[in-house]
């Protein structure tokens, strides 16, 4: 009898002593700051101000050809979309957990975006737990190879700027992964008309979640504001989550509401969050 109790606080010993080293590994995790990476235009971080929980690291340049004075750009400038995205979710994200920003510039002096830029970008993923990217490329050939391993939030397709309804576009075609949230806009009811559809997005179909497109009398509206709002949202809810990247979809889905909406003369419901 002595012997079975000897064994048996040997054991809770045993127990115990692995439980706090699972501890001791897991808190450092769970203390870091959620690391978060935009791909987008061009950044000019002086003409925002965060929040004291949030840091926002220098922009990179991964074309290396960008010299733009930001004191010469005016806040409306479309140089700046990446500005746009990045003021609309310091707006809306409200957690105090520590987060880090790290701003890519993935257009080139001409606007024009090169496949070598966002394989770049995908080098760095394992150093990140959230990918916000309010863009996408049609070199899909050379991108496709790239496993996703971090969630990353990316804008619908909408029509123009030579986008069609034929057209595909990277990381957008990766909306089967769980890890890809393809994110559509709706524009909200007003004294005229009820919450109804953004008609220039393709492949509706294939969005996860639906949000405002915002004042289509801003500079900054649609998928990409939708877009920027969904993982400002998504961070509030799932920010141990995102930490870990797991379990993110299923937290999500379980934060996630349906809103009517209108297409003509038939009600859609469609997810948001």
């Amino acid at each position: 009898m002595l012997h079975s109790k000897w064994q048996k606080k040997e054991i809770r010993n045993i127990i115990w002593g692995g439980f706090i080293s699972l501890l001791f590994l897991i808190q450092p995790l769970l203390a870091s700051p959620l690391k978060i990476a935009i791909l987008d235009t061009g950044f000019c971080l002086e003409k925002l101000t965060p929040p004291k929980n949030i840091t926002l690291h220098k922009s990179i340049d991964l074309t290396k050809s960008n010299n733009f004075d930001c004191n010469n750009l005016s806040k409306e400038n479309r140089r700046l979309h990446g500005n746009w995205v990045l003021n609309q979710f310091l707006k809306e994200v409200k957690t105090s957990k520590p987060i880090e920003i790290s701003p890519f510039i993935v257009f080139n002096k001409n606007a024009k975006q090169e496949s070598t830029s966002w394989l770049e970008a995908f080098k760095k993923q394992e150093d990140f737990h959230l990918f916000i990217i309010a863009a996408g490329i049609r070199d899909v050939e050379k991108l496709n190879p790239i496993e996703i391993k971090t969630p990353l939030f990316v804008a619908g397709a909408t029509i123009g700027r030579g986008i069609g309804y034929k057209t595909v576009l990277w990381p957008q075609n990766q909306f089967k992964n769980p890890l890809v949230f393809t994110i559509g806009s709706y524009s909200m009811a007003d004294e005229d008309l009820p919450a109804r559809p953004d008609y220039t997005l393709i492949n509706s179909s294939q969005m996860k979640f639906f949000l405002s497109a915002g004042d289509m009398k801003s500079s900054f509206n649609g998928s990409s504001m939708a877009t920027a709002t969904a993982a400002a949202r998504s961070v509030n809810y799932c920010y141990k989550s995102f930490l870990t990247k797991k379990d993110v979809e299923s937290c999500l889905k379980k934060s996630s509401k349906s809103i009517d909406i209108f297409n003509d003369t038939q009600k859609l419901k469609i997810p948001t969050l």
